[in-house]
Order: structure tokens, then sequence, then C-alpha cells
């Protein structure tokens, strides 16, 4: 029988439970309104968009699990999808090398900024955001580049079919596992779980929470980074926008998979669920032909929903440190 108040609650199963509901109900709504929503090209095109969201959404949720917050990880995937985009023909596939050390930079100045100054990371990632925003713009000349038909063999193998699904899918997959074993099976994990629940008890159990944090931005911009890089590679393209809306989306998937904005608490499998709800919804609007502009609509909706699921009451999950 379940007890009203007690730890198998009807309550508390649904909150904790609540991003499997909602990808069910996402899917089952959009599979109604189309029958082909299920379908293996269907399923196949939604893999190519999920691909590149992963890696951005696992690296921020290590920055949300630790109670602070990355706005600028969408200016940093441009920035990669830019660069790689036009030098790949150049510098063949060292390009990716050099664009995760990118994100590695990025992420360093970040990290030390709120870190080691203290700083808000509201207002630096917000700042940073329009600092790599513009070197986009700047970098691109305001435009997409397409990579030569001719040249695009070395690219190509990012889209082609392993398993009927892409490649770049199952690297993704494979970085959520590598995610996976840092937020489980390491020191890192462990601290940033700690800082986010609570920084100074973990400080004074002998957590080094500057330096973890630093580490914490690191992972967040390489994985914007990585993204935009699969971003290029799937588009063949450099374009400077590419990452304007994706934190939102990226932000609204790991609040899908019930990660607390306070810190303290989340995981890299819900993140996945979250992504995957994420893409149904932007496939199953597609799909439907509603208005791109309405997107972002949809997923600000989505985003504060989420919110106010998985939100403590009191208000304590809507702190960013």
């Amino acid at each position: 029988m379940w007890k009203r108040d007690g730890d198998f609650s009807l309550n508390e199963l649904f909150k904790r439970n609540s991003f499997i509901l909602s990808a069910v109900l996402i899917i089952g709504v959009f599979s109604v309104i189309n029958p082909k929503f299920l379908s293996l090209y269907s399923l196949q095109n939604m893999s190519l968009e999920i691909a590149p969201l992963l890696p951005m959404a696992c690296g921020i949720g290590f920055v949300l699990y630790s109670g602070s917050i990355d706005l600028s990880i969408g200016a940093v995937a441009s920035v990669a999808c830019v660069i790689a985009g036009t030098y790949v023909t150049e510098t063949g596939h060292w390009i990716i090398l050099y664009m995760v050390l990118f994100g590695v930079v990025a992420g360093l100045i970040n990290g030390s900024l709120i870190a080691v100054l203290k700083l808000p990371s509201f207002i630096v990632t917000l700042c940073a955001q329009s600092v790599w925003r513009a070197m986009a713009i700047i970098i691109s000349k305001g435009s997409s580049n397409t990579i030569p038909i001719k040249q695009r063999w070395i690219v190509n193998w990012a889209t082609d079919k392993f398993l009927d699904f892409p490649v770049i899918l199952w690297i993704s997959l494979a970085l959520v596992i590598l995610c996976l074993v840092i937020e489980r099976k390491t020191e890192l994990g462990k601290s940033i779980f700690a800082i986010g629940a609570n920084e100074k008890a973990a400080r004074l159990a002998g957590v080094h929470t500057i330096k973890i944090k630093i580490l914490t931005f690191v992972l967040c911009s390489t994985g914007a980074a990585i993204g935009g890089i699969m971003y290029a590679y799937k588009l063949k393209s450099s374009v400077p926008t590419i990452g304007d809306n994706l934190y939102m989306m990226a932000i609204s998937s790991v609040a899908l998979g019930g990660t607390l904005f306070s810190g303290g608490s989340g995981s890299v499998l819900r993140t996945l669920i979250g992504v995957i709800s994420v893409m149904a919804i932007s496939s199953g609007m597609n799909m439907a032909g509603v208005n791109p502009l309405w997107k972002d609509v949809v997923f600000g909706c989505v985003l504060i929903a989420a919110v106010a699921i998985n939100s403590e009451k009191g208000g304590r999950s809507l702190i960013i440190k």
C-alpha cells in the first residue's frame, strides 16, 4: 500500500520517473500525429540531430551538477563549427584535436574567472557567449562556407551508416559512456556532486573546490566544442550561427532528465533520455509542419515545465552559483 508521505508515495514515484514518463508521452503523442514518426528513416534523421547535442548536454550537465551554469556553450560550438568547417580540408582530422584544445582553453577561462575570482557563473558565461559569438562571425566573415564537393570525402564518414545509424551517433554514445565513468567511478565526478550539494561542506571535507570547478567548466566547453565539430562534419559546412539556440536545447535536455539547478543531483543517463525527448519534440514539430519560429517558444515552455516539476519546495533548485 502506498504511503502518503513515505519513501514510496505516488508523488515521489512520479518525481523520480518523470523524465521517463515525459519521453514516453512525447514520443507517443507524435507517433499518433504521424505514424511514420518511429520509422527507421525518421529515427536515422533524428539520430543525426541527437549526436551533436549529446556531448553538449552531458558537458553542461556536469556544470549544473555543481550548481553553476554555462550559457556560452552554444557560442563555443559555433566557433568550433566555423573553424572545423573552414579548415578541415587543409589540416585533415587534426582539426578535431585543435578544436578539443580550444574547448579546454575556453573552459579554463570560464572556470578560472568563476572559481578563482568568485564571479557569478551566469554573468561570466553570458559575457563569454557574446565574445565567442562575435568570434564566430568574424572568422566566418558573417556567412556559411560549404566544403567543396570534391573534398567532402574527408568528412563523409561521419554520416555514413554503421548498423543502420550514422557513425557520429555511435561516437556520441561512446562519449556518454566516458561521461558516465567520470560521473560514477572517479573522484572528479563525486567531488562535482559534493560541491553542488554543499560547497562549504565539500571544502571542509578536503575537496579542492577551485580545481574541481575549473575542471567542470573544462568538461562543459570541451563537450560544446565536440558538438560544434560534429555539426561541421554533419552539415559539411561552417555555420557561424549554429549554436545560437543550442544552449537552450542542451539545458532543456538536462532539465528534462530531472537535474536540479541547485546542484548535487543528476545523471548522464537521465540526460540521454532528456536529449531524446528534446529531439523528439524538434523532429515531431518538423514532421507536423510547425513554423520553425515556434521552436524557441516550445523549448522555453518545456524548460519552465521541467524546472517546475523537478524543483524542490522553497526554490532551492533555482539557485545558480
